[in-house]
């Protein structure tokens, strides 16, 4: 498929989305604005719409595909859908810049942001990279982290341009990638890379966060719990089962492929069943680390002042 022909379906899709069909009777239509085009990193939601935990919370829940830059802050804030999907940064930056947006999900505990290698580097660890070129995102608050707490000696920083085609042939050639994505593509062309993920260095932001509005949550907080406790329903199904969540994703794009979802959530399940996931929950948050990631994206430039990060979260309810 085309990129042109991409886009318009997923132009298509959205236009559908937003279509005002009423919803069955007894069910509260929502939508769920992605913060990407449906992938595995939205599993749990598929899942929650295959496995019928939405309709059985008395939802109607239309995903809309998203994709680059999409405006899933402003929208949410604006009350045009009811709930989107961001990462933790993002919703402390939008907060900062007055955006009323809250968290209520993390069910992507550790950041899957890595910076991918040619295992032939040996490279082992990302105090490791030297003499190499990266292509990485510098706006990124991961690579301002990256560049204060490794040496980088030796590397020439390029622009991350999103695609794999310069690391296929050059072997000191290292970018950014999701550990779930950009590798997966990369083996399945030949290559061998090695991933080391930012986290491991201390910068882990929640991922694939459920958000909404500070408007909608006052209002109609039975709404927002119900639309909670079913998407984490979704994602502790997901983790048991990708196969329904799949079918339902190359629905609404069928470009990924069934062979790349199914190694995606291989991938992606040891960053979501985390120590702590396990032990309180899947999609569980702390404070603790909304205040140490406020800290990291000050130390970065992405935050001028610290915000009140109590306000920025809620802890997910119990089933």
């Amino acid at each position: 498929m085309t990129t042109v022909l991409r886009t318009l379906l997923i132009i298509l899709l959205v236009l559908a989305g937003c279509g005002g069909s009423a919803p069955p009777p007894g069910r509260r239509g929502v939508q769920l604005f992605l913060n990407w085009f449906p992938e595995h990193e939205h599993g749990g939601y598929f899942a929650a719409l295959a496995g019928h935990d939405y309709r059985d919370a008395g939802l109607d829940v239309h995903i809309l595909p998203g994709g680059p830059q999409a405006p899933v802050a402003a929208r949410v804030a604006k009350g045009e859908v009811e709930f989107g999907i961001l990462n933790a940064d993002d919703v402390l930056v939008a907060r900062a810049a007055g955006v009323p947006i809250v968290a209520l999900l993390a069910p992507i505990q550790t950041s899957p942001v890595c910076i991918m290698v040619h295992r032939s580097s040996g490279i082992e660890k990302l105090a490791d990279l030297r003499d190499l070129t990266l292509a990485i995102s510098v706006a990124g608050a991961h690579y301002q982290y990256l560049q204060r707490h490794v040496p980088l000696t030796g590397v020439t920083i390029v622009p991350y341009g999103g695609s794999i085609a310069e690391f296929l042939t050059n072997k000191r050639y290292a970018q950014q990638a999701y550990v779930i994505s950009e590798p997966i593509l990369a083996t399945a062309q030949g290559a061998d890379p090695n991933c080391l993920l930012i986290a491991d260095i201390g910068f882990n932001p929640y991922t694939s966060m459920l958000v909404t509005s500070e408007s909608l949550l006052r209002t109609q907080p039975d709404l927002v719990r119900r639309m909670t406790l079913a998407s984490a329903a979704g994602w502790r199904r997901y983790t048991e089962d990708g196969g329904p969540a799949h079918a339902r994703i190359i629905e609404v794009n069928p470009e990924i492929g069934m062979r790349t979802l199914d190694r995606g959530r291989e991938a992606l399940l040891p960053l979501v069943l985390t120590d702590d996931a396990r032990a309180k929950g899947v999609g569980t948050m702390s404070k603790d680390r909304w205040d140490t990631l406020q800290k990291q994206l000050v130390e970065a430039g992405s935050l001028s002042t610290p915000i009140d990060v109590s306000a920025a979260f809620v802890p997910p309810p119990s089933p």
